[in-house]
């Protein structure tokens, strides 16, 4: 969360992320990559809503389709720096976007089950 927050929430500090201390934070190749897998999951459990709740649930696994997408475009984009050695200084600019979109995707999730099936919020907001 933290590469997430620094990166939707500007502050005077922002900069004082490193792109290593970032990478070591998501995990690394493997971190984002996984990221990227979960993400279709959170997707998946969104749409899953719908059946209670059809006017929200497709609105927000609509906007959590949208964020995936961002999600797996800027892993593509990892993983092709990552394995032909070039674009390294966009790294962490991906990384930001991984970590926001899973981020944004997460609280759009927690958020629609909270609302519509708080039942299951409690495991799913431990699961998460």
């Amino acid at each position: 969360m933290t590469v997430a927050l620094n990166h939707l929430v500007p502050q005077k500090d922002a900069l004082n992320l490193e792109p290593a201390e970032m990478w070591s934070l998501m995990g690394g190749l493997e971190g984002v990559q996984r990221m990227r897998e979960n993400g279709r999951i959170l997707v998946a459990l969104a749409s899953y809503v719908e059946r209670w709740n059809f006017d929200e649930g497709i609105i927000i696994a609509e906007r959590m389709r949208r964020d995936g997408l961002q999600l797996r475009r800027a892993v593509t984009q990892i993983m092709v720096a990552t394995f032909f050695g070039r674009q390294q200084m966009r790294i962490p600019f991906y990384l930001h976007e991984v970590a926001s979109s899973y981020y944004l995707m997460r609280q759009r999730l927690l958020v629609l089950y909270e609302t519509n099936h708080s039942g299951l919020y409690s495991r799913l907001a431990e699961a998460l």
